[in-house]
């Protein structure tokens, strides 16, 4: 019995061991990738964000529809495709506190209204639970973490390591000019794709006595808050989408947002009477031409309703 225990004892200290060294591996890799998804992005808003001006946040609808350097030179879209607000409200709370910023979160009804939202989108902060307090709060405040990540923090790049370890091999961009706006080309069989799409009803469900997923509204009302007390003004809206539905959610969501008096712009309807299908990628998403369209107007309508100040 006690060489089973004296063995058992050697292989976890050296798991242990060896877990650690692989962990501080990853962290001097991965603290030099600055390109890609699986960090990249992350590692550049995490060296910028506490001097620049506005930054973007939400799902790949923020990410493609938003060239945030059109609202402010000194800008960064952290829009994240597959995030949603839990991925969101973290990196806000990561903002300098004081400094004055605009916020810009673009949220999707048709996202916010859903029964089964359990934030595990935050897990795509997972490479920084062990390496920043305020990841990891907001990570075991909901569950999404991993009881073996106290013992093993190598299990923190689960999954992300050989995207990072390629990113740092061959990064795949100039990061010193990108600044998280990625706009989508499309091709023509992609556009041919999209024109398919279109006899295609909608299946999504419209519960018109449906609410606010409860765990949504409560990040909603932690991102007011930390804006609020931290000099941020925070500006909610939803870009364009090719066909909107379910508007009596849009309706419902802007009433809710009205109540804690949060700023939102319903902008979903931007291009129902164009339809140019040139601006559109699919139903979703808009083409680079589309997003630049779309933000064209949405600098204009920001700085006419005092929310940005032009650009300089």
């Amino acid at each position: 019995m006690k060489s089973t225990l004296k063995l058992v004892l050697i292989i976890l200290l050296l798991t242990y061991g060896i877990d650690k060294v692989v962990y501080l591996v990853l962290n001097k890799i991965s603290d030099n990738v600055m390109t890609g998804q699986s960090i990249g992005k992350l590692n550049q808003f995490l060296s910028q964000k506490d001097s620049i001006n506005l930054i973007a946040f939400g799902t790949s609808r923020s990410n493609h529809h938003i060239d945030v350097k059109k609202l402010n030179i000194s800008s960064y879209n952290m829009g994240m495709d597959g995030s949603s607000i839990a991925y969101a409200a973290t990196l806000i709370k990561l903002l300098p506190k004081g400094k004055d910023q605009t916020v810009i979160l673009n949220i999707d009804p048709n996202k916010l209204f859903i029964d089964d939202y359990d934030g595990s989108d935050i897990k795509g902060l997972i490479t920084k639970y062990n390496r920043n307090r305020t990841v990891k709060e907001d990570i075991k405040d909901i569950n999404q973490d991993n009881v073996l990540q106290y013992f093993l923090w190598s299990l923190d790049y689960n999954g992300k390591a050989l995207g990072i370890v390629k990113n740092y091999i061959s990064p795949k961009y100039d990061y010193e000019s990108y600044y998280g706006f990625d706009p989508l080309e499309v091709s023509e069989t992609q556009a041919e794709q999209f024109k398919n799409t279109l006899q295609i009803e909608s299946t999504y469900d419209c519960d018109k006595k449906k609410n606010i997923n409860p765990l949504v509204w409560k990040y909603i009302n932690v991102i007011k808050v930390f804006c609020e007390e931290n000099n941020k003004t925070l500006i909610m809206l939803t870009t364009p989408t090719y066909e909107p539905v379910c508007k009596v959610q849009y309706v419902k969501l802007a009433e809710k947002l009205k109540s804690i008096e949060v700023t939102y712009k319903d902008y979903s309807g931007f291009f129902t009477q164009n339809k140019d299908l040139t601006y559109w990628k699919d139903k979703t998403h808009l083409s680079s031409k589309g997003a630049t369209v779309f933000t064209e107007f949405l600098k204009q309508d920001l700085q006419k309703n005092n929310l940005i100040k032009p650009n300089n």
